[in-house]
């Protein structure tokens, strides 16, 4: 009877160890440092947007900003000239059932590639400047 009730207390722990959900402090220290641009959104929110690269001056990346939704890029610089959707590392983790599993991309020829998260709202999350790279 003891040892039943020890496997039970043990498998609680185990869940509730499992079902931890990554703040902004928890992954600052492992991240890797990049260009990072935090400005207000409409809502009132401050969106992370990772930079990689400088978009060169009147290219459709200079026109984006931080929080555009995934209508709002395609009305500001056209549809991406390739798009698909991948999972992150979070996908694998057992019982996560957060927005942020998977990613929507899009890339642009001569320009690079654009993230966006996949969850309800689909904002844009990351730009990697890529001028030479053709749209895969």
């Amino acid at each position: 009877m003891r040892i039943k009730m020890l496997l039970l207390v043990i498998s609680f722990a185990f869940i509730a160890g499992c079902s931890h959900k990554n703040t902004k402090d928890d992954t600052a220290a492992a991240a890797p440092q990049k260009q990072e641009k935090d400005e207000k959104t409409d809502q009132g929110k401050v969106a992370d947007v990772e930079i990689v690269g400088t978009p060169a001056r009147g290219s459709k990346f200079s026109k984006l900003k931080a929080g555009m939704t995934v209508k709002e890029v395609v009305a500001k610089i056209g549809p991406p000239d390739n798009e698909w959707k991948r999972p992150t590392g979070k996908a694998a983790i057992p019982f996560y059932f957060g927005d942020d599993r998977w990613v929507i991309q899009y890339a642009y020829k001569k320009e690079g590639q654009l993230t966006f998260s996949y969850g309800g709202d689909q904002t844009l999350t990351g730009i990697v400047v890529d001028t030479a790279e053709a749209a895969k």
